[in-house]
């Protein structure tokens, strides 16, 4: 997605004054990197995993406003049904998770059960420079801390300003709750009385009002704690927030804005910790939600947390104080299909090249040692119309889509590893496969973006290794994970399955697949007979557990069967085991799970059936997810920094400013390459504030 955008940047209108060629090379035939997807059988939506847009994505939601209204598909394209970024996105406010009450007390009955948060919508627009926040400094992060404490205290009691409401059902409730109206307008007092001196004496005016407010809560609810989970889940909640607001002030990131990349030096819980968070709240799904969400475990191991503090605050704060519209959007298809589809469409309409089918095998420097001199790479096929020729979408129900086949009429002879285009997208292709060739800077290139996910990095830069200590430094300690992902076609609707809110978005989970997702707004894009058509469909995603060095197995042609066959055991693990407190009408009054409410299954039976269903083990070094470790963000570089003279890079590795593995951070890193290249500032045309402004 970083290369993508640093095209559509290079592109735009008058580019061919500038430059002669654009050309952006990909292995395979499916662009869009973890984003890219594919049709299966009954065209059912193929994904790498769970992709859910923020609301504060707002250079990704620009870039593809921009997209759609330059294809213009109402007049170029009217029977599709995806027309406008408007029908590609859509709201999602209902976000929540799970908590297991047997962890504090075994006694505490059903084990577990949802938090749901109704997170209400505005007016704002994501990727529109005029919603754009006109402050977003730690002070604000501050203000908004104890005004999120307030508004969920008045959500949960009166619903006056009803911002968030939670519950441990899976619908929020409109009124009522534990504790008393009382208790906001307390909250509200001691929150204005904090913040009206916060200009003076930090530490002094913010905390010993918020250290009295907490003080005051912690009673009141830890004495119903004990009947009511909710009031448990309200003191974690509140001491978590004031123990950040604890940390921004102390660690001096009130006075200092950019000490808060500090902070990232060490784990976000242990951060909180430090600063006064009680361990059970430390411990609680609150936290876990957020690793679960950025896969952040140390070689995917679910007792090995690690994430940034600093980025845990930022991010943290970005999602729930800087949304526009909605906390969550998602896709009304595929991400291939609404975009990475239009971006290439759109892309090639603006004459950018597109040579599918090209790996790339190794970058040379040049004499100086300075500069990128030259690039091996692979072609997988030969084309019938040459290198840039191949388009790769085909027409799904009116909407154009990547083909999971590939499209042999444009092939010259029998491609060599079969007709799946996924075979040509792994780092596991073979190496006797298709012909090699060399670019040559003067000749085939002048400027380079590398857009490769860092976990190819050393795999395709042995002589930079080798030559330069922060690209050596980064490709040894950015650290990556595996994933895995599934996905359920399901016969009988949610309220039957007993989950009453389709469309909901839930993390803390036990894992493996502790994330999930309800998806029942791609039923509409595929096409299913109408005696085995799915009314719900169910997205799972977690880190992929490595006990083993991934390195040590990237180079072995056995290691893809042998994670798959492990994600496979998850996966009867999950639909045979424990699908239960998610979906409790998937298993019967015995307990054991309805095989024969799964679609796309024929005539198999019993678990035989779970073999129709999707999903796939992300363990390739450009599919894994890029992690935020602590003690890690010093390493990450520039866009603009690669350290050789005519290389720019772009992906959600790098040191872009938001600094985490996400779309926007993708395009953000790939509208700063492009403006590299262009001589501009690095933040030309870049919306919102990020740490690399603070």
């Amino acid at each position: 997605m970083g290369g993508l955008a640093a095209a559509w940047r290079l592109s735009e209108p008058g580019w061919q004054e500038r430059f002669s060629r654009i050309t952006v090379y990909q292995r395979g035939a499916r662009l869009g990197g973890k984003g890219a997807s594919s049709r299966g059988v009954h065209d059912r939506v193929e994904e790498h995993g769970l992709h859910v847009w923020l609301g504060y994505y707002d250079n990704a939601f620009a870039m593809m406003r921009q997209c759609y209204e330059e294809l213009d598909r109402a007049r170029t394209d009217p029977d599709c049904p995806i027309r406008s970024v408007d029908d590609a996105f859509f709201p999602s406010v209902r976000v929540g998770l799970f908590d297991d009450l047997n962890r504090l007390d075994p006694r505490a009955g059903p084990g577990w059960v949802p938090w749901l948060g109704d997170f209400t919508t505005n007016s704002l627009v994501p990727g529109d420079p005029a919603s754009q926040s006109g402050s977003f400094t730690p002070l604000d992060i501050v203000r908004r801390s104890i005004r999120l404490l307030v508004d969920f205290f008045v959500s949960i009691d009166e619903h006056v300003t009803p911002v968030m409401s939670m519950s441990g059902s899976p619908i929020p409730p409109r009124r009522g709750g534990s504790l008393g109206a009382g208790v906001a307008h307390t909250a509200v007092a001691l929150g204005i009385e904090a913040l009206a001196a916060a200009d003076a004496l930090w530490e002094l005016a913010v905390m010993e009002p918020v250290d009295r407010l907490a003080t005051r809560l912690r009673s009141t609810l830890l004495e119903r704690a004990g009947t009511d989970p909710a009031a448990r889940r309200m003191w974690h909640l509140i001491s978590i927030v004031v123990a950040q607001v604890r940390g921004l002030v102390t660690d001096g990131v009130l006075a200092d804005p950019s000490r808060i990349r500090e902070l990232n030096t060490e784990d976000y819980r242990a951060w909180t910790l430090r600063h006064g968070a009680d361990p059970d709240a430390a411990d609680s799904t609150l936290i876990r939600g957020l690793y679960d969400l950025v896969f952040g475990f140390r070689d995917g191991d679910p007792d090995q947390p690690g994430f940034g503090a600093g980025l845990g605050v930022f991010l943290s704060a970005k999602t729930f104080f800087d949304y526009k519209g909605a906390v969550f959007w998602k896709m009304a298809a595929g991400m291939g299909d609404v975009v990475i589809a239009p971006l290439h469409q759109a892309l090639r309409s603006r004459g950018v090249d597109f040579e599918l089918f090209t790996r790339i095998d190794d970058l040379h420097l040049d004499d100086s040692g300075e500069r990128i001199g030259s690039i091996d790479i692979t072609r997988q096929v030969e084309l019938v119309d040459g290198p840039a020729s191949y388009d790769p979408l085909v027409d799904v129900g009116g909407l154009p889509c990547f083909s999971r086949e590939l499209l042999l009429e444009q092939i010259v002879g029998d491609p060599p590893t079969g007709t799946d285009s996924e075979a040509y997208e792994s780092h596991w292709w073979p190496d006797d496969g298709g012909s090699r060739e060399t670019l040559r800077r003067g000749i085939d290139f002048d400027d380079v973006v590398f857009a490769l996910p860092v976990g190819m990095a050393p795999h395709v830069t042995s002589e930079l290794v080798a030559r330069d200590a922060r690209w050596r430094a980064m490709c040894e300690g950015v650290a990556t994970v595996a994933t895995e992902a599934l996905q359920l076609w399901i016969r009988s609707p949610e309220p039957e399955l007993g989950w009453t809110t389709p469309g909901s978005t839930m993390t803390g989970y036990q894992p493996p697949f502790d994330t999930w997702a309800s998806m029942p707004q791609l039923i509409e894009r595929e096409h299913w007979p109408d005696d085995d058509r799915p009314t719900t469909v169910a997205y799972f995603c977690s880190a992929l557990h490595e006990p083993d060095d991934p390195r040590a197995d990237v180079d072995d042609p056995s290691t893809p069967t042998r994670a798959r066959d492990e994600v496979a055991r998850h996966v009867r693990e999950l639909v045979g085991d424990r699908i239960g407190p998610l979906l409790p009408g998937l298993v019967d009054d015995g307990g054991a799970t309805r095989w024969d409410l799964l679609c796309g299954a024929g005539d198999a039976t019993g678990e035989a059936r779970l073999d129709s269903q999707y999903w796939r083990a992300n363990i390739d070094p450009s599919d894994r997810y890029v992690q935020s470790l602590p003690g890690t963000d010093h390493l990450r570089l520039r866009s603009d920094d690669s350290g050789f003279a005519n290389m720019v890079l772009a992906g959600d590795w790098t040191d872009n400013g938001l600094n985490a593995g996400c779309i926007e951070a993708a395009v953000m890193s790939g509208l700063k390459a492009a403006n590299a290249i262009l001589g501009r500032e690095p933040k030309t045309g870049v919306l919102g504030i990020y740490l690399d402004d603070w």
